[in-house]
This record gives C-alpha cells, sequence and structure tokens, in this order.
C-alpha cells in the first residue's frame, strides 16, 4: 500500500513540478508589459490624424499653449497671407519644432520643414520640395512635387503632386488623387485614383476627379449642338473626362481611365489608353490604337489601320457598331457587337457572350458543386472570355484570359495574372505575385505575400464594397482606381532610421536628406 501512494506521489510530483513557475506567474504577474502589437494592424489608417485632431481641437478652446510638451502656435483666420511669426531658430535652422494650426486656409512657409504637427481648418498648401512630420486640414490638402510626408497627413480631399515620398498613413475622408512617381506605405479613402500628371495647386471637382477637359487644354466650345473644336494636337492626361463632341485638327492621345461622352474626330492618329470609356463614335484619318481593356461605345473607323488591344470592347449589346479600315489587328478577349471590316473583306469574330465553363471530374478542375468550389491540382489557364461562377483554388499558378467574366473569388498558390478587360466578383489570394492586366474590375480585395502590380486603368472595389490591395511591394500604373486602402509593406508608420540628421539641429532639412525606400509605387 505504501509503495503504491509512493508512486502516485511521485507521479503527481513529476506532472505538476514543471507547472510551478506557471502558477507563480499566475498567481504574481513579473511582466506586466504587453504584448507588442503592430500599430498599422491594431489601428485604423486615420487613427493618429483623427486622435491628433480631438486633441488640438480640446487645446484651441481651453486656451492651451502647448500640447503634450510641445509648444502651439494658434493663427487666426485673417493671417493666411501674413508671414507666419518664425523664431531666430526657425529662421536660422529652416525646420520648425513647434506645432501650427490655423483658424482658416493656410499656405505653408517656404524654406521652413516642420517637424511636428501641422493643421488647419480649411484648405492648406504646402511648399514644393519640403519635408513634413504630420499633415491636417478640414478640407483639401495640396501636396506639390517631392513633398515628404513622414508620420501622416489627413483631409477631407488629398492632392498628391508627382514625385511624392508618402512614408506615413495618408488618408481623407472623400478623395485620394496621386501623381506620377509617388511612394507610399499606406494609403486610405473611398476613392483612390491615380490620375498621372496631377497639378497640386489646384483642387479637384467635387467628386475628387481631375478638372473637365476645358480651355486650357486647347477646347474651343461650339454653338449649341455642335462640337467643341481644338486646333493643334489633344494630349489628354489619365482620369480626365469630357461632356460633349469633340473635333481635333491634329493627333490625339487619351490617357488611361478616361471617360467622354459623346463622338470623336481627328484629322491625325487617335491612341485611347487602357481601360478609357468613350461613349460614342471614334473616326480618325490616321491610325486608331485602342489599349487593352479600353471600351468605345460606337462605331471606329480610320483611312489608315485600326488596332484593337487585348479584351477591348467596341459598341454595345444591341446596337449595331463597325470597325472599318484598311488593316485592322485584333487582340486577344477583343469583343465587337457589330461588324468588323478589313479593307472589302469581313471579318468574323465571335461576339456571343460566354456561357460558363464546363468543369467535371474529367477536366483540370475539379469541381464542387456543394462548396461550389472549384480545385485545380496544377496550373491553370482560363482561355480568354471565359466564365466561371463559384471560387476557384489553384494549386500552381493561375492566369484568367483577357475579358473573362469570373463570379467567385480566386486563390493560387503560386503567381496569380488576370488579363485585360477581366471582371473578378470576388477575392483574389495569392502567396505569390498577383498581376491585374489593363482595364481588369476586381470587386474584392487583392492580397498578396509577395508583389501586387495593377495595370493601367484598372479598378478595385466598388463605392459600396471598399477593397483593400496589400502586398510587400506594390506597383501601380497610370489610371488605377482603388475604393479603400492600398497598404505596402509591414507598417505604415515611418521608422526612426527614416530621417537621419545625426542629431544637429542646426543643419537644414531638403530634399538631399537621405530617406529609406519605400514599397509602394505610383505609375511608375
Amino acid at each position: 500500500m505504501k509503495i503504491t501512494l509512493l508512486l502516485i506521489g511521485l507521479t503527481l510530483l513529476v506532472i505538476v513540478l514543471p507547472l510551478l513557475p506557471a502558477l507563480q506567474e499566475w498567481r504574481r504577474p513579473s511582466d506586466v508589459t504587453p504584448l507588442p502589437i503592430d500599430e498599422a494592424d491594431a489601428l485604423e489608417p486615420d487613427y493618429m490624424a483623427q486622435r491628433f485632431g480631438q486633441r488640438l481641437d480640446d487645446a484651441v478652446d481651453r486656451g492651451l499653449i502647448e500640447i503634450g510638451g510641445v509648444p502651439l502656435v494658434h493663427l487666426p483666420a485673417e493671417a493666411v497671407r501674413a508671414p507666419w511669426p518664425l523664431d531666430e531658430r526657425e529662421v536660422r535652422s529652416g525646420r520648425s519644432r513647434r506645432i501650427w494650426h490655423s483658424d482658416g486656409d493656410c499656405r505653408l512657409p517656404e524654406r521652413l520643414h516642420g517637424l511636428a504637427e501641422m493643421s488647419c481648418a480649411g484648405t492648406m498648401q504646402a511648399a514644393p520640395g519640403h519635408t513634413y512630420r504630420a499633415l491636417r486640414a478640414r478640407q483639401t490638402l495640396l501636396l506639390p512635387e517631392r513633398v515628404r510626408v513622414l508620420r501622416w497627413a489627413h483631409g477631407r480631399q488629398v492632392v498628391v503632386g508627382d514625385r511624392g515620398v508618402l512614408a506615413g498613413r495618408i488618408s481623407a475622408e472623400h478623395s485620394l488623387l496621386i501623381g506620377r512617381e509617388v511612394s507610399f506605405s499606406l494609403l486610405h479613402a473611398p476613392v483612390i485614383r491615380f490620375a498621372g500628371a496631377v497639378d497640386a495647386a489646384h483642387r479637384p471637382d467635387p467628386e475628387g476627379l481631375p478638372a473637365a477637359l476645358g480651355r486650357a487644354d486647347g477646347l474651343r466650345p461650339g454653338a449649341p449642338g455642335q462640337p467643341a473644336r481644338v486646333e493643334g494636337a489633344l494630349i489628354v492626361a489619365a482620369l480626365r473626362h469630357w461632356d460633349s463632341d469633340l473635333d481635333v485638327d491634329g493627333h490625339v492621345t487619351i490617357g488611361e481611365g478616361c471617360h467622354g461622352q459623346g463622338r470623336l474626330r481627328a484629322t491625325g492618329a487617335v491612341q485611347v489608353g487602357a481601360g478609357a470609356v468613350l461613349a460614342g463614335s471614334l473616326a480618325a484619318a490616321g491610325e486608331i490604337y485602342i489599349a487593352a481593356g479600353a471600351e468605345v461605345q460606337g462605331s471606329v473607323i480610320s483611312e489608315s489601320t485600326i488596332v484593337l488591344g487585348a479584351g477591348c470592347v467596341i459598341g454595345l449589346p444591341g446596337t449595331h457598331a463597325t470597325v472599318r479600315a484598311p488593316r485592322v489587328e485584333i487582340g486577344k478577349g477583343v469583343v465587337v457587337h457589330g461588324t468588323v471590316w478589313a479593307g472589302q473583306r469581313r471579318i468574323d469574330i465571335d461576339t456571343a457572350p460566354p456561357g460558363a465553363a464546363v468543369i467535371g471530374y474529367d477536366a483540370p478542375v475539379r469541381w464542387d458543386s456543394i462548396a461550389r468550389r472549384g480545385l485545380a491540382t496544377a496550373s491553370l489557364a482560363l482561355a480568354p472570355r471565359s466564365h466561371h461562377q463559384g471560387d476557384l483554388v489553384c494549386q500552381g499558378d493561375l492566369e484568367i484570359g483577357a475579358r473573362s467574366r469570373i463570379q467567385g473569388s480566386l486563390k493560387a498558390h503560386g503567381d496569380l495574372a488576370v488579363g485585360a478587360g477581366a471582371r473578378i466578383d470576388g477575392t483574389l489570394v495569392s502567396p505569390g505575385e498577383i498581376v491585374l492586366g489593363a482595364g481588369s474590375h476586381i470587386a474584392g480585395s487583392v492580397m498578396s505575400e509577395e508583389a501586387v502590380v495593377l495595370g493601367p486603368g484598372c479598378v478595385v472595389g466598388s463605392p459600396q464594397h471598399p477593397a483593400t490591395v496589400c502586398a510587400p511591394r506594390i506597383e501601380v500604373a497610370l489610371g488605377v482606381v482603388v475604393h479603400g486602402t492600398v497598404w505596402a509593406g509591414s507598417s505604415g508608420d515611418a521608422p526612426s532610421p527614416l530621417l537621419d540628421t545625426g542629431g544637429r539641429d542646426d543643419e537644414t532639412l531638403d530634399e538631399r536628406t537621405p530617406l529609406a525606400p519605400l514599397p509602394g509605387q505610383a505609375a511608375a
């Protein structure tokens, strides 16, 4: 009996002894430090801007002269055109470590870099080539070319000029307009437009779009019912729009993602950018080149050559359109609702709407009718204009053909490519690289563990269903529109080595100050 009790006691001792340190830590914790959580994971993208706004409003209401030990300078609304009351140290060093707030519009001074928060109750315009820690505007925030933001920037509308460096979180309540060669880490707004040529000295229209074509572009409005005229070449930047017929005495270049209402005639050549939509006919004496994923909802006629890029669409269902030229070249996945004539020869194109893909156990994709999901055990490439209903998982590389329609989400264990003009009514997930073709539409989020490349004129998300584009590296072409968040890299904050001045307060902070490379690049 004693031996049995001894064995039971030894067994309990062996079981309980390793747990004693854990029990002691549970009763009397020695480590009260919280678990490290990345702020970019734990907080909303605009959290820091909203939190600062609350503290600033409280300080202004109470008449405080500092926030968290940092001096606060409060400028009245009528001081918008008056020189800022800089102290001697700020004038000498070209930097300010004080918090500035204006009750009205605000134009930030030249030769002054802001290493503390700057805010205004109206519209704020930064100085070109300057560096700022954090910026906040109740209305529009205008960031001219080569402006750098280290921590965050927020406004109702935010416009970023060319070659900006956005190391922190950039958020907007209404819209973000991004220029060319802009490096970024985290962008967040109901709609983010990568417009290419952006003039950050002017506010966007109420919808956050670049200004409509007008007299500044050479347009001369005609009489009522008559087309507008342009004498000479017409170059339209990405995402521009217009609402009238156009007659152009020269060549025409239409940027990615543009929207035009009315017909277009030109005496020279015409180039239509990827993802652009022209709601009318197109006629030219020279060559007509329609890029991948673009749409022309009327006839296309040229006296020379017509080139239809992959996945573009001519005409509308139920409306006959004609494509006619001495020479016609047609890419993959092109849809023509009508007739194609090359010289005197008619070219037949299958314009019938694609049917659902027939997927069975003998096909490369095994279909689960209960889960409504297909599984491909090897790499898979769907032909142009394929139509698939249900989620699709591929254990290799997955390629979706041009102008295909997938009503479901896609997951690939390798790389994932979406053809020009394709539409995916779901999310895209892949540990490899994800490439979206020109003019493609993705209704859900796009997530990759390697890289995401957004082709010209493609759209991610919708106003009713915001989406997220997330990857360690993101490249964005002209004319791209994202409804939601673009997150490149593992953090939306600027790490401390991002800005290194060697600890010398008298050193001037300028565009030559080294910055760490950012994982997001717009319109490269």
